[in-house]
């Protein structure tokens, strides 16, 4: 007895564990329920895909244009002449960040008509006119507030037209009449008529277009990114909505940057011309004033040859050269040192690279300013992007004063050293000077001036040379940079891509499908097969039969069976009828109790058929309605409930006075009779068991309708008595854990041969789709189970779908 409390308390404990989420792997419920829900991840999938066609319809396209682009620069004079270059070599690198700075950009963006942004605004999208637009407008603009403003032009009729700026009208003017606002002058133009439609509507506006901002906005949609450093190819794109300004733009910047190279590098053979012609007057002047100074002292002296004089000559112009080379390199250093202090914001350094070369200290100060250049080109840059008091912006300007330190340094070293050979070569010529004192002063002073007059136009020819040299050099100055591929106006978009975003809302609504599908099988806690019920009871239960679900909605529990004998539905309570002889086999009067957990769940019904399904077989049979609470016999039948089973419990009636004849034969039935306040105690009282006998002898079979168990234990007693003692489950309603009724009833109240009866199963998915076929204890049953072999022989079976989907899905034959 222990060891049973002890097997019970076990059995308990588990059922209690259990848990409402469905946390088993059952493949084929998965199965069902994916079957069962096909229509509707059609219909997920189907709104995913619309969404997509909405999305591409009412999205603004995106279009790309590409251009390959080769750096490379040549000056085909410098190489004919054997001028020394001192132009900055661009390495690849560089070319990208020119290509993709702001600057080059904002002039790239001049070379095409863009000052004037055109528009059409439809219903949701605006689309920009660009090269298609039917109007021109000419403006001058007076306040640059008004830049990025749109005003409408509304056509009345071919020539008038009406301008509107913030919902404000502001007048009706004729076309290429000249409009005087405030902020601006307009003048509005149509374009050729053969060309264009005149617009008609209130949607189309223009703006006028402040470059600083366009270059802001559009700078992002740039990509500059080198193709290969050994061939020095780069590759340049441009995305917008607007396929056609997308190319141009894109080639703007490639032309705008061969232009820009062009006019970068030439700035150092002009700067260098323009110091040479700086010089070229002073040196003539001083030619010319040489030249007078030797005719006025030969008319003045008589004196036209040179003696002694030519040995002083000759060693004081090898001196006086050095000290003028020392002074014109200490000048230029200075030059520079002062450029550098008053261009303390702007120093460029094709402007100080000229002035430079040709002196001995041109390589180590040259490659200083040339560093210092890259450092204030990336500050100019930053400028756009960043703030003043940015740590980037901040550490930038300390290397550019680091740099400017050292600068300023190497010149003053470089000057030191000048000054200082500068006094050793005029005590060089101090000593000449002694060593020709005794000669006579009127030879002396011509050479003098014979020496000046030599060095003046030694220097005035060689810059006379250099200029001519640098003219030519800046007329052959050809940039190399080549256009490979050239840009194209894109047809297909590049977002959004119509079969990425189709696939994409193809796998959405996959996806949600899916998850919505787990949720179910998750969250679903209803019996759909009897192998859950096996599966889920602790005990060795007793499968009765399975009910298919009636084809017609039954408004109340009524009797089936007689209208049409041969559907599938009175086949299933024959095999009941059948299964039940394994459970008692023995002759005699039978007591046959119905219950369930819930109301809802089929119990009348099931015990109204197996009724009439028994009493065909020409047993008799009564039908005892017991749900006192919810009484439903006398619906079924269509009778009055004036008395019944309450009245017989209190002993007011008798039985031949509360029994009702079916129109079935051998099917009479007692209805509950009058709902009293008290059914729980009436049904213990004892008098049921009274009432079950006498009606067993005249009757083969009593049926009782019992209330649900899972509500009230009015049913216990009269379960424990049963010879067929029978639990209802409905399909797809009853919940999983209703199994544990079935398990206390078995182990804890010892209710004996308790078989269950599998109602409302849907015709050919008694066991998801498996067909109705079900064993009957564990190994025996009623012809290996219906619902095989019928064939459309019963007029009531439904004809089933040949579809793909039912191919693919549906039960097997």
């Amino acid at each position: 007895m222990e060891e049973n409390n002890s097997s019970n308390n076990i059995n308990e404990e588990k059922t209690r564990k259990r848990s409402n989420l469905n946390t088993e792997s059952d493949p084929i419920l998965f199965f069902h329920l994916l079957k069962q829900n096909l229509l509707s991840f059609a219909i997920i999938i189907a709104v995913c895909l619309m969404g997509a066609f909405i999305y591409l319809r009412y999205t603004t396209p995106i279009y790309e244009s590409v251009l390959v682009y080769q750096v490379s620069s040549l000056n085909t004079a410098s190489k004919v002449l054997e001028v020394r270059e001192f132009q900055e070599t661009n390495s690849l690198s560089k070319d990208v960040e020119i290509l993709k700075s702001k600057l080059l950009f904002k002039r790239a963006l001049k070379r095409i008509p863009i000052d004037v942004s055109y528009y059409r605004k439809g219903e949701i999208l605006i689309n920009e006119l660009y090269r298609s637009t039917p109007i021109k407008v000419s403006y001058v603009i007076k306040d640059s507030t008004i830049l990025g403003q749109s005003f409408f032009v509304e056509f009345i009729d071919d020539y008038k037209f009406r301008l509107t700026q913030n919902d404000k009208v502001i007048g009706d003017f004729n076309v290429n009449e000249t409009i005087n606002h405030p902020k601006v002058e307009l003048k509005i133009s149509l374009l050729d008529k053969d060309l264009y439609v005149t617009p008609q509507g209130g949607d189309l506006f223009f703006k006028i277009n402040d470059y600083d901002k366009l270059t802001f906005a559009y700078i992002g949609k740039l990509a500059v990114f080198p193709l290969n450093n050994a061939a020095k190819t780069i590759n340049i794109s441009f995305q917008d909505n607007n396929g056609e300004k997308a190319k141009e733009i894109i080639t703007a910047v490639a032309n705008e940057y061969i232009d820009y190279d062009i006019e970068e590098r030439s700035k150092s053979s002009k700067k260098a011309l323009q110091f040479i012609d700086q010089q070229l007057d002073k040196y003539y002047n001083r030619v010319k004033g040489a030249e007078n100074r030797i005719q006025e002292f030969q008319e003045g002296t008589n004196f036209s040859t040179l003696d002694r004089s030519s040995i002083y000559f000759d060693r004081s112009s090898k001196l006086e050269n050095d000290l003028f080379n020392i002074d014109l390199q200490k000048k230029i250093l200075e030059e520079i040192k002062t450029s550098i202090s008053s261009n303390d914001k702007d120093i460029d350094v094709y402007e100080l690279l000229p002035i430079l070369a040709g002196t001995e200290y041109a390589g180590g100060i040259m490659s200083l300013i040339t560093t210092l250049k890259e450092l204030l080109f990336r500050q100019e840059n930053l400028q756009y992007e960043v703030t003043k008091n940015n740590e980037v912006v901040k550490s930038l300007k300390h290397q550019i004063n680091v740099q400017k330190k050292v600068l300023f340094e190497s010149i003053n070293s470089s000057i030191s050293k000048l000054s200082i050979r500068r006094v050793e070569i005029l005590k060089s010529i101090d000593d000449v000077e002694k060593k020709f004192l005794n000669v006579p002063a009127e030879e002396l002073e011509y050479a003098r001036l014979q020496r000046v007059l030599s060095l003046d136009e030694k220097f005035y020819n060689l810059l006379m040379e250099k200029r001519t040299e640098y003219s030519i050099s800046d007329a052959g100055f050809v940039t190399q940079h080549k256009i490979l591929d050239r840009a194209i106006v894109s047809i297909n978009p590049v977002f959004p891509k119509k079969n990425i975003i189709l696939l994409f809302a193809s796998i959405i609504g996959f996806v949600l499908s899916l998850v919505l599908l787990l949720v179910k099988y998750i969250l679903k806690n209803t019996i759909s097969s009897v192998d859950e019920i096996i599966r889920h009871s602790y005990t060795d239960i007793t499968i009765l039969g399975i009910i298919p679900k009636y084809k017609h909605d039954i408004p109340v529990s009524q009797l089936v069976v007689n209208k049409n004998p041969k559907s599938i539905i009175a086949e299933s309570f024959r095999a009941i009828r059948s299964n039940m002889q394994f459970i008692s086999g023995t002759e005699g009067k039978k007591l046959l109790a119905v219950t369930s957990t819930v109301s809802g769940e089929g119990k009348t019904f099931c015990a109204i058929n197996i009724a009439g399904i028994i009493a065909y077989s020409g047993k008799k049979v009564v039908i005892l309605d017991l749900d006192m609470r919810k009484p439903k016999i006398h619906l079924g039948f269509g009778v009055e409930n004036a008395v019944g089973m309450s009245t017989l419990l209190i002993k007011s009636k008798k039985i031949s006075e509360c029994i009702h004849h079916s129109e079935l034969e051998n099917l009479d039935f007692i209805t509950s009779g009058p709902i009293p306040p008290n059914p729980s105690e009436l049904i213990i009282n004892g008098e049921l068991l009274n009432i079950v006998k006498e009606l067993q002898i005249e009757y083969d079979f009593v049926i009782v309708d019992n209330p649900p168990i899972g509500l009230v234990s009015d049913a216990m007693e009269i379960l424990r008595e049963a010879d067929y003692p029978i639990y209802v489950f409905k399909n797809e309603y009853s919940k999983k854990y209703f199994v544990n009724n079935v398990d206390r009833l078995i182990l804890d109240n010892g209710i004996k041969n308790l078989s269950i009866i599998l109602n409302a199963v849907e015709h050919g998915k008694g066991a998801y789709g498996g067909g109705y076929g079900y064993g009957y204890g564990g190994g025996y049953g009623y012809g290996g189970g219906y619902g095989y072999g019928y064939g459309g022989y019963y007029e009531d079976e439904p004809k089933e779908s040949k579809g793909f989907l039912n191919g693919i899905f549906g039960r097997k034959k």
